[in-house]
């Protein structure tokens, strides 16, 4: 067995699934990120990453499955979302399947002409980033029942 061990950091975060239940705890995210400079963030892991994916709870170690994953609440920290601020920005409120209301700020970095939400809502990926004054938010686009913008 291989003594190897991967630098990682940790970021707590609360997940909602889509039973309805939540789980506090921290992921880990490594200090490189493969799409930009600096750190991995939590929606690469949510869009990018493996199908489970492990939670360190105060219960334990828990793996989640992706797809039941409905929103993912984190600490806003400026200095880590400055680039995923750029952009036009979009005022929004999600209606959620189970039929919660999200009132959040989208930020649509895309070529001139194409920064409508719809543009934004069409982009690959599994996860939408949102922005709230104190939080980011991570919502699962197969939970979304409409928006408003």
């Amino acid at each position: 067995m291989s003594n190897v061990r991967i630098e990682m950091k940790t970021k707590t975060a609360q997940f909602t699934l889509s039973s309805g239940s939540e789980i506090e705890g921290q992921v880990y995210l490594s200090l490189y990120s493969i799409n930009r400079s600096g750190s991995q963030q939590i929606d690469e892991l949510l869009n990018e990453g493996d199908q489970f994916f492990p939670v360190k709870s105060n219960e334990g170690f828990v793996l989640l499955n992706r797809d039941h994953v409905m929103l993912v609440r984190a600490k806003f920290i400026e200095e880590e979302h400055v680039l995923r601020m750029m952009g036009e920005k979009h005022s929004v409120v999600i209606t959620t399947l189970n039929q919660n209301s999200i009132e959040a700020d989208v930020f649509v970095d895309l070529p001139r002409g194409y920064q409508r939400m719809k543009d934004y809502l069409n982009q690959p990926g599994q996860f939408l980033t949102l922005f709230q004054p104190e939080q980011v938010l991570y919502i699962n686009r197969n939970y979304i029942l409409y928006i408003t913008d």
